[in-house]
């Protein structure tokens, strides 16, 4: 099979790498922008590669939604079989691409969109085929969790540990998505559509980590706790929710002991109760192998299809949790409140809708799971 690539990062260049160590799959050009001359290997021409008739494989690593969007498109119209990591392209337009796909014969591959080198999304793919699952939560984000590590481990303070990060190449010039939750965002809007065969009903805001100061990881330190961030979701009687937000979590939970920049999931159904999943998230060569897998996936015919045929629709009720909140305002109007310590209060349990209700009277708020 003949392969293009679209963008020569980190994670392109990972993909070219091991492209060369697979029989039968053959990089015939990559495309990058105009400063990269070194042609006729690199092309400016994304939509002349991806219409090109003698290639099958288009491995999309671009960053940002443009031109990565309209590529896909073209790719997919012309019957190509499309294998990206864009989680940023592929939450807000998967449902055209596996239409585009459907109607012209080719596919879309997701799998390094969502927890890098971890096949989770191929696990999800697999166990919802014999029933419904029940939900997942996870770890989705290497750069928060390393943050969040070190301030517990080391007592830095979130800038000390942001800019550990960012020397290490953990978190990028800007973090913005990362430590505001919204690169785990896209993630949880991708997962919820695979897990649930769902069509995208939205989602609300992510909770970040940028609130979180040393008080209240001395907080969590005297309660036996470990702050995460993670991502949930529930799915019941033709509903789901999700919410993403800093997580209070006992010591010996699966979540709370998952160190430095790695990953880690939780998949959960009644057959099975949960299966848990920990790796890498990121990183050059564990998002390659997830593409390769993909495309290898592709060459013997083994896809597993994406079906978005439902039309599940959110219900915040659904996610019952209490909540910790650091607050200096009055929040006793709000049903099932109580001052825990300080400036401190416990809320719920209830529904994850009950954060719009804090931020009206705090928009300051920490908002916080507490387990």
């Amino acid at each position: 099979m003949q392969a293009v690539l679209l963008g020569y990062g980190t994670v392109g260049k990972g993909v070219e790498k091991l492209v060369n160590t697979v029989d039968g799959l053959d990089m015939k050009a990559v495309f990058v922008l105009p400063e990269f001359e070194d042609l006729p290997y690199f092309s400016n021409d994304g939509e002349g590669l991806v219409t090109d008739p003698d290639v099958d494989v288009v491995f999309e690593c671009l960053s940002g939604t443009e031109p990565s969007n309209t590529l896909i498109r073209k790719a997919l119209q012309a019957g190509k079989h499309v294998i990206t990591s864009n989680k940023a392209t592929v939450a807000p337009n998967l449902e055209d691409y596996v239409k585009l796909a459907e109607e012209n014969g080719g596919s879309i591959q997701i799998e390094a969109s969502v927890a890098g080198g971890i096949p989770f999304l191929d696990a999800v793919l697999k166990l919802q085929k014999l029933e419904d699952l029940n939900g997942f939560e996870g770890i989705f984000n290497g750069t928060s969790n390393y943050i969040l590590d070190q301030m517990q481990k080391e007592g830095q303070d979130l800038s000390t540990a942001l800019r550990d990060a960012q020397a290490m190449g953990y978190a990028e010039a800007d973090p913005t998505n990362d430590v505001e939750g919204m690169d785990v965002w896209y993630k949880t809007v991708i997962t919820n559509m695979l897990a649930y065969n769902t069509k995208n009903d939205g989602l609300r805001k992510p909770l970040g980590i940028s609130k979180l100061t040393p008080e209240d990881i001395a907080l969590a330190r005297g309660e036996n706790k470990v702050i995460r961030h993670i991502s949930r979701s529930v799915q019941k009687d033709g509903r789901y929710a999700s919410v993403i937000a800093p997580a209070f979590l006992n010591r010996d939970d699966y979540l709370a002991n998952v160190p430095s920049n790695y990953n880690a999931q939780l998949i959960y159904a009644d057959s099975f109760d949960k299966i848990g999943l920990f790796g890498q998230g990121a990183g050059q060569m564990a998002t390659a192998q997830a593409m390769l897998a993909n495309a290898i996936d592709t060459m013997e015919g083994t896809e597993r299809p994406i079906r978005l045929d439902r039309n599940l629709k959110q219900d915040d009720s659904l996610i019952q949790e209490t909540w910790l909140v650091r607050s200096e305002a009055d929040l006793s109007s709000i049903p099932t409140a109580r001052v825990k310590e300080g400036s401190y209060w416990l809320i719920g349990p209830a529904g994850a809708d009950v954060i719009d209700r804090i931020q009206e009277l705090d928009p300051q708020a920490m908002i916080a799971l507490w387990r």
